[in-house]
């Protein structure tokens, strides 16, 4: 029996194998796919980037060329320029002088500013004497023939303000008045060579700057591939789509980046060695294989040891914690003697229990902690308007208004007739609009000649709706201390009924004076507070209301803040039926 087993799990680990295979060689070819995918992603995210900066620095290049020309364009159009040219025989040797001292500052300021800038050169015709910008121990003037002076008026006509002269790279503007002067602005090779060497710090790469088809280089490139490097423009070699060429050199493979320039027909050119720029490609090319025996011993390690000691044990947990997910907390498992997962049994049983034990305990400590907080908010509210009952009272004997007395102490006597004969949590809607009714007619006495109160009826299909105790009289109380206060005529307190889908709507408006827009703001701020059971927030007045309301009917009734029509606080109390 003992040979028969053993032969029965040998063939079902080897159809599993055999099946792991069948799904697993499809599994391990889309990876092998996923993983060249990748790498030549990455390959072509580290290309894309280079040619970006490549972009980047042949735009920065345009931009300074461009900047300069557009400074040396304005300074062109200066009139002190145009007058020393055209009146300059007129004028007195100190005044040519200063002038030209003057223009000189100018220069050297610019030539300061601009980093790219070499030298600042102004040539006058009529003088035949060019002055450049001062330092560097460069001289002040220069004298020049009409040949060269011709010699750099047709450069500009030829160009499009860079220009060849000399051998260097040089930008000319001629002002648009032909006054008889131009401006020469010789460019700093080492401004340059900076500029395309820290484009690459992160690398060591060769470049090339090429002007005027060739006939201006500025490169590093060792003499042994200058004439190899040489290829034409990207413009009218290479297609839009393609951003970079690999090419061969030395018997060495390099990435070419190439960008144009706006000025002089001109382009950058960057050369990267292969292992300089991809230094890790031969190790992804190799992933995949390192993958594949990697993935193959692993699969077949876990498929033997999950077949004979995790499979069942695994199936019978997850069951067991599904059927504690569906909130059947008396699920256990069966404890086995002798056997791996019997403490993981023991266990999981064991927190089954005390989990069942302490949800018990928890609901029912729920459902006390509510009732507690309930009798704890009426117990504060309770003795609330008593307090200014009898200083209303007292205030009424003082002023000798005996027969209004007398009125409010039977009136008083019904209204507390209802707070201390009726000990229930929850009375009919009609019970406690009846007592808010003899609160105003309280309120009436007190404020008789400078409050007017319009109250609507109850409907009679909300009579009965049951409501906590004392959630009315409190917004009225609220409304006179608050906004009608200080009213001494035409005072109006509007006590507004609604029935609005299956609910009930309650509104108590006052035309008050006293609230502002911020006040309003922080009423409202707090009774969200009080929905939401803020434990640091005193729960008084229409707050004890608002937190009694969500206790009551699970956050379905609540009070709501506005401003009201009449121009005061408008409390609005939502009762669903």
């Amino acid at each position: 029996k003992g040979r028969e087993f053993r032969m029965r799990n040998s063939i079902t680990f080897k159809k599993m194998l055999l099946l792991f295979c069948a799904v697993a060689t499809p599994l391990f070819g889309f990876s092998f796919f996923l993983i060249h995918r990748n790498n030549a992603a990455e390959e072509s995210r580290i290309l894309s980037s280079v040619q970006e900066k490549t972009d980047q620095t042949a735009s920065i290049l345009a931009s300074a060329i461009e900047q300069l020309y557009h400074t040396a364009s304005r300074m062109a159009e200066q009139s002190n320029l145009r007058r020393l040219a055209d009146t300059g025989d007129l004028m007195s040797p100190y005044d040519i002088s200063r002038n030209i001292l003057l223009l000189q500052e100018q220069q050297t300021s610019i030539k300061n500013a601009n980093q790219y800038v070499d030298n600042f050169i102004i040539y006058y015709e009529k003088f035949g004497k060019a002055y450049n910008s001062a330092g560097d121990g460069v001289p002040s003037f220069f004298e020049f023939s009409p040949e060269d002076y011709r010699i750099l008026t047709d450069a500009y006509a030829a160009g499009d303000f860079l220009a060849l002269y000399d051998g260097s790279l040089t930008g000319i503007v001629v002002p648009s008045s032909k006054s008889g002067f131009l401006i020469r602005m010789d460019f700093s090779t080492d401004a340059l060579t900076k500029m395309l060497t820290d484009a690459f710090s992160e690398y060591e790469p060769y470049y090339t700057l090429t002007l005027f088809d060739g006939r201006y280089h500025l490169t590093n490139l060792p003499s042994s591939l200058q004439e190899a490097a040489e290829m034409p423009s990207p413009l009218t070699d290479s297609s839009p789509e393609v951003f970079w060429q690999r090419e061969k050199l030395d018997g060495q493979t390099f990435y070419r980046f190439s960008a144009p320039l706006p000025y002089g027909d001109g382009f950058i050119t960057y050369l990267f060695s292969r292992n300089q720029l991809l230094p890790n490609s031969r190790f992804y090319q190799s992933i995949p294989l390192y993958f594949f025996f990697f993935a193959l011993g692993s699969c077949y390690l876990f498929i033997h040891g999950s077949y004979s000691l995790i499979q069942r044990p695994i199936r019978m947990l997850i069951e067991s914690f599904q059927a504690i997910n569906r909130q059947n907390y008396s699920i256990r498992l069966p404890e086995k003697q002798n056997s791996d997962f019997s403490y993981l049994y023991r266990e999981f049983n064991h927190m089954a229990g005390e989990l069942e034990r302490l949800i018990e305990r928890d609901y029912r400590q729920q459902l006390l902690l509510k009732k507690a907080e309930l009798k704890q908010l009426q117990a504060q509210i309770n003795p609330h308007f008593l307090y200014n009952s009898f200083f209303l009272l007292r205030r009424m004997i003082q002023d000798e208004l005996y027969e209004e007395a007398e009125k409010m102490t039977d009136t008083l006597g019904m209204y507390f007739q209802y707070i201390t004969r009726n000990s229930q949590e929850q009375i009919p809607l009609s019970m406690e609009y009846r007592h808010a009714m003899l609160y105003c007619e309280i309120q009436q006495l007190r404020f008789e000649g400078r409050v007017s109160i319009l109250t609507d009826p109850l409907p009679a299909a909300a009579k009965g709706l049951l409501v906590p105790k004392l959630i009315l009289q409190p917004l009225l109380e609220n409304a006179f201390n608050y906004g009608l206060k200080n009213k001494v005529e035409n005072g109006i307190l509007r006590v507004s009924v609604r029935e609005e889908g299956d609910g009930l709507t309650i509104l108590v408006e006052d035309n008050g004076e006293e609230l502002t827009d911020s006040g309003l703001a922080e009423i409202q701020k707090n009774l969200r507070a009080a929905t939401d059971q803020n434990p640091f927030l005193e729960m008084t007045g229409i707050l004890n209301i608002q937190r009694r309301l969500c206790i009551f009917s699970d956050r379905k009734s609540r009070l709501e803040a506005e401003r009201s029509s009449l121009g005061g606080l408008c409390i609005r109390l939502h009762l669903t039926t």
